[in-house]
């Protein structure tokens, strides 16, 4: 099968990002890693693809308005990061893991979250919130892919994340059920290894994964892919570096 990216989730991808990252104890720690995962280049993107958003009717006056004056003081190099969190240790990549943060604008059979970015690739799928209690691990939401005709390579992935300095791995944790002839590929791509093939048990499951830096590279990204049938539920996401420091 040949994949094909959705312009609109393309679009959705630049403005609200799931791996924004967490940092530890200091200001400057936060700012640091700041720094990294948003250069000059990608606001600008960002706000390109925002306002396509807007001129598609995807987005309201309001969400427009609070996106666009967000993305003005990153570019001015004023905005306050009060999304990421503080732990030490240790730095936790991922922004809105538990799905909390929720909107229903987008296309069922694009991305779903405005936060990660939707991939199609063959395949009649849609791309959910669940809130049905059995279905979410904790909180509210959980997010539910689910497969509806033939069989592809669908599901939702992060932007390029940054390498961190002197870390010896990756480590990826979630929950996870599933239900029908379903199937979780999870991926890190880029110069990082490390693959999980799984069909998702009926009951929730924590599964963990490590990558590996296998390469040069100063990025990599982690795809979470519904390779089978049925459907597939994930929840609390979380990615911490082993080791290492996101000092400049």
């Amino acid at each position: 099968m040949a994949g094909n990216w959705s312009k609109a989730a393309a679009a959705t991808a630049a403005v609200v990002v799931l791996f924004l990252g967490a940092a530890y104890a200091t200001e400057e720690t936060i700012e640091a890693l700041t720094r990294k995962l948003w250069p000059r280049p990608r606001i600008e993107a960002a706000i390109r693809a925002l306002d396509e958003q807007k001129q598609a009717g995807l987005l309201s006056d309001t969400a427009y308005r609070k996106r666009k004056t967000a993305l003005g003081e990153r570019l001015a190099g004023t905005f306050q990061p009060h999304a990421l969190s503080v732990e030490n240790p240790p730095l936790n990549f991922i922004q809105n893991g538990g799905f909390e943060q929720i909107n229903r604008n987008s296309a069922p059979n694009r991305s779903r979250w405005l936060w990660w970015n939707g991939w199609s690739w063959g395949g009649n799928y849609v791309n959910a919130w669940e809130d049905r209690s059995q279905y979410v691990h904790s909180g509210k939401y959980s997010a539910r892919i689910e497969c509806k005709g033939e069989k592809g390579r669908i599901g939702i992935f992060t932007p390029a994340l940054p390498l961190i300095p002197g870390a010896s791995g990756y480590k990826l944790t979630f929950w996870a059920k599933g239900e029908g002839d379903n199937e979780l590929f999870v991926n890190f791509e880029g110069d990082i290894s490390g693959t999980l093939r799984e069909k998702m048990p009926a009951e929730w499951k924590e599964i963990t994964l490590l990558g590996k830096p296998a390469g040069q590279q100063k990025t990599y990204t982690v795809f979470f892919y519904v390779t089978g049938g049925g459907t597939i539920w994930l929840d609390d996401v979380a990615l911490v570096p082993v080791g290492g420091s996101v000092e400049d």
